[in-house]
Parts: structure tokens; sequence; C-alpha cells
């Protein structure tokens, strides 16, 4: 118990003095399509982190409405047709919602 005491005591403490940010695998996709818009593959390439996890990240991202598809067009190294992704919300179309009558198709009654 001792010895722990000492040692806990001789250890350099950097807490608080460093600015040294541990960035997550999520971080990294995020921040890939803040700035850039792209295919999950290209993320992969780009950041490291495993398609996989990629693309379960895109899919949270997607729900949480931080990141949304811009476009569908083919893909610039399998030639397939994929998703291009974006942060960026000034790239975004806007969602339209379908107009729903509360009465069906023929109207309802007037309440004048």
């Amino acid at each position: 118990m001792e010895a722990n005491k000492r040692a806990a005591e001789a250890a350099p403490s950097f807490i608080g003095s460093t600015k040294i940010e541990e960035e997550k695998d999520i971080t990294k996709v995020l921040n890939y399509f803040r700035y850039t818009t792209g295919t999950t593959l290209d993320a992969m390439f780009a950041t490291g982190v495993l398609r996989n996890s990629i693309t379960y990240y895109v899919d949270y991202l997607e729900r949480i409405g931080e990141l949304r598809a811009v476009k569908k067009d083919r893909d610039k190294r399998t030639h397939h047709m994929a998703k291009y992704y974006s942060a960026n919300k000034s790239q975004w179309k806007p969602e339209q919602h379908p107009q729903l009558s509360l009465f069906g198709e023929e109207g309802g009654e007037s309440w004048e």
C-alpha cells in the first residue's frame, strides 16, 4: 500500500496542462463528412476506420440528424451507384413532408 502511494505521488501530473483530445472513430467520420462530400468508401480511405464501422456510424448520424445523403451517383472507385453523404447543412435539400388530410380525399364538412 505504501509503495502504491509513493508511486502515485512520483508520477507526473498532466491533467489540465495539455490539450490532447482522444479522437474517437465516430468523430473522425463526422469531421470527414463535415468538410467533404463522399461515400463511405471514401471515408474509409481518408480516416482509416473500418468500413463496416463507418456504415454503422453513418446510420446513427443520419438518425440523430447530423448527416444526410445529398446525392446518388457512380462511385469513382467501384463505378457502382453509391450515396454521397455530407454533414454540411447548406448542401442538404429541404425535407418535404406529404400533406396529410384529416378527412380523406373528399375533404370534410365546412364549419361556416
